[in-house]
């Protein structure tokens, strides 16, 4: 393309480009990059289709089409993902915040409001986006993390730093949470977005997806291993009246609700996210 080749220019030939190998929204994900690159929204970036491009900005803008045509997902390439209006830093040792998960922040926060001074627990915290937001939201809120990474665990206490909660998390390098006598019947709520995708689905899931780790995805055969190890952990972990709070797979409602209740939870629902999908389990503990 020519040395004056503009914003307008360079978003058609990475449209065809993305087009051309199947990645989904190629319009919309050559936008995105080069609003990125300018620092600016999709709609100012487009405000500028007629200015041409530095040669240092073409070579980047194309560097990112082409890593976005080996469908890596976009929070990759740029290494972040917005989650309720936070940067959470992203890296590919991590899980991509979705917006169901926000959603689930969100319910987590309805949930808290009436109670002054929170004890939550998150379960596989990836990035930390869950216990950064609810920190957030929660300014009394004392919070727990897990996750058996190490890579994940970093990643989450730099994200917390950044955002000027980190000394209100603890990050804890485990699987689950070791049984401690002092936090029995410790905490208000439980919350985990853990490996719900049964391992069949895996190898079907998008080109984006399955770059993703596969331990924070495989769920098992039937998608509910971390499901009913996180469940059954739960009742030594809350108070009494305390909320057992997690996403899962779209199909696995009766399977959960049957699960809660056999685990002693009451008042158990399954909420649907923005899409109309089931979603959210959510089990009280008898008060």
């Amino acid at each position: 393309m020519s040395a004056g080749a503009t914003v307008g220019d360079w978003l058609g030939k990475g449209e065809k480009y993305l087009d051309d190998r199947g990645v989904p929204e190629a319009r919309a994900s050559a936008e995105f990059l080069m609003a990125e690159m300018f620092g600016v929204s999709r709609p100012a970036a487009l405000l500028q289709s007629g200015r041409a491009l530095t040669v240092k900005e073409q070579h980047q803008f194309w560097d990112w089409i082409k890593w976005r045509g080996k469908r890596l997902p976009v929070a990759y390439i740029l290494g972040h993902q917005p989650f309720l209006g936070i940067k959470i830093e992203v890296t590919r040792d991590s899980l991509v915040p979705r917006p169901e998960t926000e959603e689930l922040v969100i319910e987590c926060e309805r949930l808290l409001k009436k109670t002054p001074t929170p004890k939550v627990l998150e379960i596989g915290t990836g990035t930390g986006c869950i216990a950064i937001a609810l920190a957030q939201l929660l300014p009394t809120a004392t919070i727990f993390a897990t996750d058996l990474s190490k890579a994940a665990l970093d990643l989450a206490q730099k994200n917390a730093i950044a955002q000027h909660v980190g000394n209100r998390i603890r990050f804890v390098r485990e699987d689950l949470f070791s049984d401690r006598p002092g936090l029995r019947g410790w905490a208000d709520l439980l919350v985990s977005n853990p490996p719900y995708i049964p391992t069949k689905e895996l190898d079907d899931l998008e080109p984006e997806v399955q770059r993703e780790p596969r331990m924070a995805l495989d769920g098992g055969k039937d998608g509910l291993d971390a499901i009913r190890a996180i469940a059954a952990m739960a009742p030594k972990m809350l108070k009494p009246g305390g909320v057992l709070a997690m996403e899962i797979h779209s199909k696995q409602g009766p399977a959960v609700t049957k699960l809660f209740a056999h685990l002693g939870f009451r008042d158990i629902s399954i909420k649907k996210d923005a899409q109309g999908l089931d979603r959210f389990a959510i089990g009280f503990l008898p008060a």
